[in-house]
């Protein structure tokens, strides 16, 4: 793999997509709820572009503090927006209703990782993880971002303390990850091009929420199973509160 925008493109054969597919409804995204249609209509009113609408529903939701609301392969928007919080996949969801609820065609890109850019906020033994980004359709091509997953307080701790410790990925970041987004180009904030190790391993293709791909891919079916949703529920509390640590633990300086 040669870099994240390489590694993010549509699989080898995979067909030009029409627009109208990625603007569909579906029980997570709940696009027609009045609080998803409302807020979406609030955040892009005064927006005429579409990458203007984009960046307004991406920072709505990147503001939002990063926090596991248990198992993430179920979780509707609508849920994300009354918690509050949200982690890869449920925050992820949540920008691809508003998005989608404003005319957006956008969707979900989930890709494989190493998981040591978890590291410090929950102990995978080394095991893969599946991340996603959202893509939306800005000027006729796809645009990939991660950066509205961990909000910018916590990612200026985490890469602090990694600058601290001497290390490249960890609590949830990379330290040389994006933590904005320019409204127009790709941006990363797990993973860096100019770290090899850090790229995603594998790309799974586009979905339109995390149950679609989790009850559609065999090779992660299991997620959806009692025992891995238990296992990921206890996780999330473990990792909410060593992410809450991290938020109020001292500043922590590069030597």
């Amino acid at each position: 793999m040669n870099s994240p925008a390489s590694s993010l493109q549509p699989l080898p054969g995979e067909p030009v997509d029409d627009p109208q597919r990625w603007l569909v409804n579906t029980p997570l995204l709940d696009i027609q709820h009045p609080r998803i249609r409302l807020l979406g209509l609030r955040l892009t009113q005064l927006r005429h572009q579409a990458a203007d609408k984009a960046m307004a529903c991406f920072q709505h939701v990147r503001a939002l503090p990063f926090g596991c609301l248990g198992d993430g392969t179920g979780v509707p928007a609508l849920t994300v927006l009354q918690r509050g919080r949200g982690d890869c996949h449920t925050k992820s969801t949540l920008l691809v209703a508003l998005l989608r609820s404003v005319g957006i065609p956008s969707r979900l890109r989930f890709f494989t990782m190493p998981s040591g850019f978890l590291q410090g906020i929950i102990d995978l033994e080394g095991l893969p993880i599946q991340h996603c980004c959202v893509e939306m359709l800005l000027d006729r091509r796809w645009v990939a971002v991660d950066t509205h997953v961990v909000d910018q307080p916590l990612a200026r701790v985490a890469q602090a303390r990694l600058a601290a410790e001497g290390r490249q990925v960890g609590y949830g970041m990379h330290i040389a990850g994006e933590t904005d987004w320019d409204g127009h180009n790709q941006s990363f904030g797990q993973f860096s091009a100019s770290d090899p190790d850090s790229l995603p391993t594998r790309d799974w293709g586009a979905f339109d929420d995390p149950y679609q791909f989790y009850s559609s891919v065999p090779a992660v079916h299991e997620r959806l199973g009692l025992a891995a949703r238990l296992r990921w529920t206890v996780g999330a509390r473990l990792v909410n509160r060593r992410v809450a640590a991290l938020r109020t633990g001292p500043t922590v300086a590069a030597s």
